[in-house]
């Protein structure tokens, strides 16, 4: 009699969404791991919220009887989207990537399993974490300092909402960099590209009021359209062509800067 042969036990087929559902947790808990580093050095945020502040008041207490006298009333809130920019776009995007980098760490998750662009998207969802509450911070602080906002507290929260999707996207830069070069001083260096983007836009007056090749150049930044948005938020009322325009222009400039993070991953991952 002709012995009978087991069928091989196959193995179980996960089901097609269970990839992604690993992806989504890998990131949330390397996220969530961003956050606690963050939390554990949170003196290296206290640059961030301090320089902005003094910003503020600097500008404001300087500039804004020269402003009421050209026509251009409630200067604070006119200034407050620049104050908030530089709360959301402070140097430390990166440097905790920089250190698993040099650690070591880096290359470990690398041979995990989780999916390589949890690596990147928990980061980046801790850093808008981080950007959001900075940002927050500010407008708190400029309420209290008696800053007449149009659009009254639902209007703030909209405003930092809409500043911290710059402030992702402009993390972004620190991340591609730091996943480039692994270099520390590199990555602290992001700070340099605020600077033109900035100081050459309507950070100071608005764009009738500048002349020249400023004026010029500021027409073509994007940074002056992203103002405008948060501008008519902060001195008009609720316009959603406008906060289009200021959202939209955040949008547009993170899927530059977020392309550039993660063809750098992916670099760094194939090295």
């Amino acid at each position: 009699m002709a012995a009978t042969v087991e069928p091989r036990p196959q193995p179980a087929q996960l089901p097609p969404w269970e990839p992604f559902r690993e992806a989504v947790r890998a990131t949330f808990f390397l996220g969530l791991r961003e956050v606690r580093i963050v939390l554990r050095s949170a003196a290296v945020v206290v640059p961030n919220l301090l320089v902005p502040v003094l910003f503020f008041f600097v500008i404001v207490g300087s500039l804004e009887n020269i402003a009421a006298q050209s026509g251009l009333e409630n200067y604070k809130a006119f200034q407050l989207p620049v104050v908030i920019m530089f709360a959301v776009t402070g140097g430390s995007a990166g440097m905790n990537l920089v250190v698993d980098i040099e650690s070591g760490y880096f290359d470990k998750l690398l041979l995990t399993p989780a999916n390589r662009l949890a690596i990147l998207l928990g980061a980046m969802g801790a850093d808008f974490v981080r950007v959001f509450v900075q940002g927050l911070f500010i407008v708190v602080i400029a309420m209290v300092a008696g800053t007449e906002i149009a659009t009254g507290v639902p209007g703030a929260l909209v405003l930092a909402a809409i500043a911290s999707v710059w402030g992702l996207a402009y993390s972004a830069i620190g991340f591609a960099i730091a996943l480039k070069t692994g270099n520390p001083q590199a990555t602290m260096n992001t700070w340099i590209f605020q600077i033109p983007l900035v100081f050459l836009s309507t950070a100071f007056a608005p764009l009738d009021a500048l002349t020249g090749w400023l004026k010029t150049v500021a027409t073509y930044n994007p940074v002056t359209y992203f103002f405008r948005g948060l501008r008519s938020l902060a001195m008009v009322g609720w316009d959603a062509g406008e906060i289009g325009v200021a959202l939209g222009t955040a949008c547009a400039f993170g899927a530059v800067t977020i392309s550039v993070a993660f063809l750098a991953l992916r670099g760094r991952a194939t090295a």
